[in-house]
């Protein structure tokens, strides 16, 4: 619910705090998110002055300054601003973020009257900023705010603007005597946001793991299949920590995007605390499965983190480098279920993997690159790729694809295992020829730009793959 501030003097004017009022984020958080991913070396040589509060804004406003274009406004208090701009009453923002990122919010939006911060030595919340108030507005204020240390300033305003969360204080304010004309309730759907910034759906790429127990004949050791069950629940931790970590290494690009800006890290719907906390949680309970597991499914799961991160703060700016990392990433969930179950090192399905992922890796950029190529772009932001690069991924992406398939085909036709596991192995050259066909599909999709997701999430969905994928499960079965 909202409503004017009329039943106000004009005369009083309207102060507005920053942090979970105007925007939905806290500049704290922002400052030192952008801090820690981006300026780590100097962020750490201030740690000396991290027990003064106020100094620690300062200090991290001038490492990491905060683009006030990029911030998460609340559209609702924007609007209760132009309102009372209209009005003709004054406007004040008033928060206890640093003085520059108080000056650079009014600057970008315009429509201030002053604004007033935290100097480096006060800081300027609750009481601190109660005294001050009064004493610049003898005559009063009307106060917006949004947490528990507003309430000594709300119950000395004029009148009280509850947003966010600090609608559960109504009841207690005009019990007090407080005007409360004007409430901003959150709106959220914490269940789903949560489970869109975790990316559960990614964790079908995880199935992967499973891949070594059908070629090695396991899938009936109930105890193999729940361990490996466990082994994929860690991994899906582990990947949801490293989504987290790259949305908040990456807010202020998301917000520029069409798209991600809509992310609940990037909108902010999820808080930063909130989403660096749980990061920590997912990525210490998921290694920590890991060990308990295996030691070497461990290393395979730390690599794979290690990895991660590496494409989502260096690799994928450089191209080809990025997609060979992506195509590792894919072989390594496979790798996983062979060293957490002991199972013997197999050569013929690392390569063909390796080749695999690599064309599937290329597909999904090559989807992007055609896109660039068609729209006359010059540049491909943060890729290391230009528009003219189509017939170099075109040309890798069929080239891996068609190696991927020769693999198999040498695998099937020289090694002695397949006559030894296999009592009908003829059937098993249904499988490359499956496999051809769907990569041909998967190709000639992407080179149309008729492919809408990651390659392997889009067979997920795709009734031509689970067709093909029934006929190779059908072959195997036959070849027992």
């Amino acid at each position: 619910m909202i409503s004017n501030l009329c039943c106000f003097d004009r005369q009083i004017p309207l102060v507005c705090d920053l942090d979970g009022t105007l925007i939905k984020s806290d500049s704290f958080h922002e400052n030192f998110c952008q801090a820690l991913f981006h300026s780590p070396q100097r962020l750490f040589r201030s740690v000396p002055g991290w027990f003064n509060r106020a100094a620690l804004k300062q200090t991290l406003a001038n490492i990491r300054p905060i683009e006030a274009r990029a911030l998460p406004y609340r559209e609702e208090v924007l609007d209760l601003i132009r309102g009372a701009h209209a009005d003709g009453r004054e406007i004040h923002l008033v928060t206890a973020a640093d003085q520059s990122i108080a000056d650079n919010v009014i600057s970008h939006l315009g429509g201030f009257d002053g604004a007033k911060g935290s100097d480096g030595s006060l800081n300027l919340k609750s009481r601190n900023k109660l005294k001050w108030l009064q004493e610049s507005f003898p005559n009063g204020f009307i106060y917006a705010g949004d947490s528990a240390a507003d309430l000594p300033i709300w119950e000395a305003a004029a009148g009280a603007v509850l947003v966010g969360n600090a609608v559960r204080y109504a009841s207690q304010l005009r019990n007090a005597g407080v005007e409360v004309r004007t409430i901003i309730a959150e709106k959220d759907d914490s269940v789903k946001d949560w489970l869109s910034e975790l990316r559960i759906h990614q964790w079908s790429k995880n199935v992967l793991i499973f891949v070594p127990l059908f070629l090695a004949h396991t899938v009936g050791d109930f105890h193999v299949v729940m361990k490996t069950a466990i082994a994929f629940l860690a991994v899906g931790l582990v990947a949801s920590s490293t989504y987290v970590i790259n949305d908040l290494a990456d807010l202020e690009a998301d917000r520029a995007h069409a798209t991600k800006r809509f992310r609940a890290l990037a909108a902010g719907r999820i808080s930063i605390i909130n989403g660096f906390l749980a990061s920590i949680f997912l990525l210490s309970t998921g290694l920590g499965m890991a060990w308990l597991l295996h030691p070497r499914f461990a290393l395979a799961v730390s690599s794979y983190l290690a990895l991660t991160l590496a494409y989502s703060f260096c690799f994928k700016r450089y191209a080809l480098l990025d997609v060979t990392v992506i195509g590792s990433l894919f072989t390594l969930r496979i790798v996983m279920g062979q060293v957490l179950n002991d199972f013997e090192f197999s050569p013929w399905l690392f390569s063909f993997s390796s080749m695999l992922f690599f064309s599937l890796s290329l597909a999904k950029r090559h989807v992007e690159v055609m896109h660039a190529h068609s729209e006359g772009k010059d540049v491909i932001k943060g890729r290391g790729y230009l528009p003219d690069d189509w017939p170099l991924t075109l040309g890798y992406g069929l080239a891996s694809a068609s190696a991927s398939i020769v693999i198999m085909l040498i695998f099937v036709v020289l090694d002695p295992r397949v006559t030894e596991a296999y009592h009908n192995s003829v059937w098993l050259f249904v499988a490359p020829a499956g496999m051809f066909i769907w990569l041909q599909r998967i190709w000639i999709l992407s080179h149309r730009m008729d492919m809408p997701d990651d390659p392997v999430v889009f067979a997920l969905k795709d009734k031509t793959s689970y067709l093909i994928g029934a006929c190779i499960a059908l072959a195997f079965a036959l070849a027992l």
